[in-house]
């Protein structure tokens, strides 16, 4: 058997728990909810007020555009946060002063009486008024609209809604003072502002002007000065171009002749100027001439012919001239290349002195832009500045606010607290909320045996059958007799043949012998775990049966230490089985015959000291082996085998065990270690009966009280609750 002593709950577990506990639950549930509605009923009724104001976080387009001052952001307007600010405000302290000085609430025995302020010191009343009127006031926001709602709360539904009324007023005011001296704060910055720029104004406009007085600027520009200047630069430039192309035309011109008058025979037609010059002209001419006449003579004479001679001399002289006459050319073109160069030196001069004034002029003009700017600058501001002051000025002659009625509170005459209906319906639930809390606990920390699935599935132990609770009978004068050792709770299936209790035994008797169709169980022990679990009870319903099927039973009572079968049957238990171990009586003696039919009753005699060593001794074996051959079945009723070792010795002298259960009683882990004992001994155990089972509460079924009520046996004679 396994030795684990965690057990699982299952669902039918917990439903067979609440149909045992379900007058529980109703009666916690109604209580409960009793209370609860007998307290809404004494508390004092309180009546709501409820007003609505729009807050629009722009103020109307009245002086053109709208001022900064007087606007939220756009962020602000989009996550709520002026929204959410104003309803911090409605609350505030200051805002709940104003309202109970317009409503004199201080002085309002009425309603000191209803915040239980009566007693209160008079100076000490204001504080606590103003404490009253924010716990019962809150400002809510309708949604995602810009409409709030002021709820008030309080006992008298008229007073609520001039308290409603003042919130709103109080509120509306209390924002047009804000904003009026906002914009006062913000005009006479204005002001403030206006006048230190005015005066930055004059300074700038008086540097201006004096730096135009110091740089000539009054009657020319600064911007055509430098027109100008660039001009005369632009023109010096290309005067110089003009003056180097000319240079470089006469630098390769004098060249040229310097070349022809080095050369022995020069071609004066090379240069264009020596063309163009009528001398050397001429000079051409003469020499064409002459040299013509040369050829003619040249003809007639020889070269040394004073002909010839003065004709070469001629020619000669006319070469020279020419020369000369080229020579006083190159004079005259050197003296025009000196005159360039002269021209280009005064041209890049005047360039250089040009480009000084333009620098100066860029120098001036930084610091004219930077006094302009400035200046701009400043008159722009001081403009806008004065704009502002103006529409400054006229926003605070206006009335104008972003807060406004939406619609003004009416006095409401039914409560809004305490609501019986929601209350009592609260306090059901809380009630059967408390008994579910209360029967999930007891159902966790119960370990009990309940059902059949918890010996089978969690003990793993054989099953036999269950025993019905016997319900409590009552005699004559309505007194109840249901005490453990009552007559009639042990004589119960004999009493009642037809009832559910005798039925459960015959369904026991039939296990058994299936159980045993071999070799028959013909002695059987009947033992607990613990004591008052009704193994007594159980050994006789079980004796009756047996014996109502045609066997000699014998019900013997080694209990030696609580014995009680003899009060069971109505017979002596001065003599009984430990008369016969000490030798004093044979078993003829002390077998008591009953008027049950085939049951006998060995009692068990004076309790011995030493019970134990009585039932471990050969003599109680001896005398078990002869009541076997007298017998057909001789029934064992023992003490519990978790209080004391006599169980555990009886179980290896008999042929089969049975351990009675008492439902929802004996602990699990008892049963656990009753059976190991049993198994540790080497006993044979026959199963586990439950005992004392609830069949309707623990969820045994329809077809079990259908059977055992209806179908079976009927009504008559049934007392007990199948």
């Amino acid at each position: 058997m396994p030795n684990s002593s965690s057990f699982a709950i299952e669902p039918a577990e917990v439903l067979a728990a609440l149909r045992r506990r379900k007058w529980v639950i109703v009666l916690t549930t109604i209580i409960v909810g009793g209370a609860v509605a007998a307290g809404t009923l004494r508390q004092p009724k309180v009546y709501e007020a409820k007003a609505q104001i729009l807050i629009d976080p722009v103020l109307p387009k009245i002086l053109g555009d709208s001022m900064a001052i007087e606007n939220i952001s756009e962020q602000a307007r989009q996550d709520r946060v002026f929204t959410n600010t104003q309803l911090k405000i409605i609350t505030s302290r200051i805002v709940l002063e104003d309202v109970a000085a317009r409503l004199k609430l201080a002085e309002d025995e009425a309603y000191l009486a209803s915040v239980e302020l009566s007693e209160a010191k008079a100076e000490a009343r204001p504080a606590g008024v103003v404490k009253a009127l924010a716990e019962s006031i809150s400002a809510v926001s309708e949604g995602k609209s810009r409409v709030v709602n002021l709820i008030v709360e309080d006992r008298d539904p008229e007073r609520a809604a001039r308290i409603a009324e003042a919130l709103g007023t109080a509120y509306i005011d209390h924002t047009l003072e804000v904003r009026l001296e906002t914009t006062k704060k913000a005009s006479r910055w204005l002001d403030a502002q206006v006048a230190k720029f005015a005066t930055k104004l004059e300074a700038q406009e008086a540097a201006l002007n004096k730096f135009k007085q110091e740089h000539l600027l009054l009657s020319v520009s600064l911007e055509d000065r430098q027109n100008m200047t660039g001009a005369s630069l632009t023109m010096l430039n290309q005067r110089l171009l003009e003056n180097k192309s000319v240079l470089i035309e006469k630098l390769a011109q004098r060249k040229v002749i310097d070349d022809l008058l080095a050369a022995e025979k020069p071609d004066w037609d090379a240069i264009p100027q020596i063309q163009a010059n009528l001398v050397v002209a001429e000079f051409k001419s003469a020499l064409i001439e002459i040299q013509k006449q040369r050829a003619e003579l040249s003809t007639r004479y020889g070269d040394k012919h004073p002909t010839m001679v003065a004709v070469e001399k001629q020619l000669a002289r006319t070469h020279e001239a020419m020369k000369d006459e080229v020579r006083s050319s190159l004079e005259s073109l050197n003296n025009e290349i000196k005159a360039l160069q002269t021209a280009a030196a005064g041209l890049r001069k005047a360039i250089e002195d040009e480009k000084k004034k333009a620098l100066d002029l860029n120098s001036m003009g930084l610091e004219y832009s930077k006094l302009n700017r400035d200046l701009g600058t400043t008159k722009t501001m001081y403009e806008s500045l004065l704009k502002r002051q103006t529409e400054a000025d006229l926003s605070g002659l206006l009335d104008s606010n972003f807060v406004r009625w939406f619609e003004r509170p009416e006095p409401i005459y039914s409560p809004v607290r305490p609501s019986l209906p929601k209350n009592l319906a609260a306090g059901l639930a809380a009630g059967l909320l408390l008994s579910l809390l209360i029967f999930t606990g007891g159902v966790l920390l119960d370990n009990t045996v309940h059902r059949q699935s918890d010996i089978e599935q969690l003990l793993r132990m054989p099953f036999l059958g269950v025993f019905p609770k016997i319900m409590e009978t009552t005699d004559r004068r309505g007194t109840k007799r249901t005490g453990e050792h009552s007559r009639e709770r042990d004589l119960h299936v004999l009493n009642n043949p037809k009832s559910a209790v005798a039925e459960c035994a015959r369904s026991v008797r039939t296990n058994l012998m299936f159980m045993a169709t071999d070799k028959p169980m013909d002695r059987l022990l009947f033992t607990s775990a613990r004591p008052a679990e009704g193994k007594t009870t159980t050994a006789i319903a079980m004796g009756i049966t047996m014996a109502q099927a045609g066997n000699r039973v014998l019900l013997l009572d080694t209990d030696l230490r609580k014995p009680r079968l003899h009060r069971a049957f109505g017979v002596s238990g001065e003599e009984g089985l430990t008369s016969v171990l000490v030798g004093q009586k044979s078993l003829d003696d002390v077998i008591k015959q009953t008027d049950k039919g085939d049951v006998f009753v060995l009692p068990c005699g004076p309790t011995p000291p030493n019970p134990a060593e009585l039932l471990h001794s050969e003599k109680f074996l001896a005398v078990l082996n002869e009541l076997s051959e007298r017998f057909g079945r001789v029934l064992l009723d023992s003490p519990p085998i978790g209080a004391v070792t006599d169980a555990s010795i009886l179980s290896k002298l008999v042929d089969a065990t049975i351990l009675v259960v008492q439902a929802h009683q004996t602990p699990k882990e008892a049963v656990r270690r009753a059976g190991r004992q049993l198994n540790d001994v080497g006993a044979n155990l026959a199963g586990v009966l439950l005992n004392d089972v609830d069949i309707a509460a623990d969820g045994y079924g329809y077809q079990h009280q259908y059977y055992y009520r209806g179908y079976g046996y009927g009504g008559d004679g049934d007392k007990a609750n199948a």
